[in-house]
């Protein structure tokens, strides 16, 4: 069943993929590896399986597909990442000045 509070942890799980995809898209797209830590992602990466198992123990469909998404976003970003380190793209080489 359904209920109010539900659809809000959905809306949020939106949020967090919607947070992910300018960072795995500019990191794919740019091969820019520019403020990539690929150890914080590891661990991240890590916390999210052990935070599944949990979310599958309990049976929370919210937490199970946060968890899942965020596994899957680590796991581009640490590959992509690994395979494009120390490579910076034009826009991070060259920072516009702030106003």
């Amino acid at each position: 069943m359904f209920d109010g509070t539900r659809w809000i942890g959905f809306l949020g799980t939106a949020l967090v993929i919607i947070a992910y995809l300018p960072q795995i898209h500019h990191l794919i797209k740019e091969r820019c590896s520019a403020g990539i830590s690929v150890k914080a992602y590891w661990l991240w990466f890590v916390a999210g399986l052990l935070m599944l198992v949990h979310a599958a123990g309990i049976q929370d469909p919210v937490f199970m597909a946060l968890q899942a998404y965020q596994i899957g976003a680590g796991a581009l970003i640490i590959y992509f990442g690994s395979k494009y380190r120390g490579s910076i793209c034009e826009t991070h080489r060259h920072p516009q000045p702030s106003t």
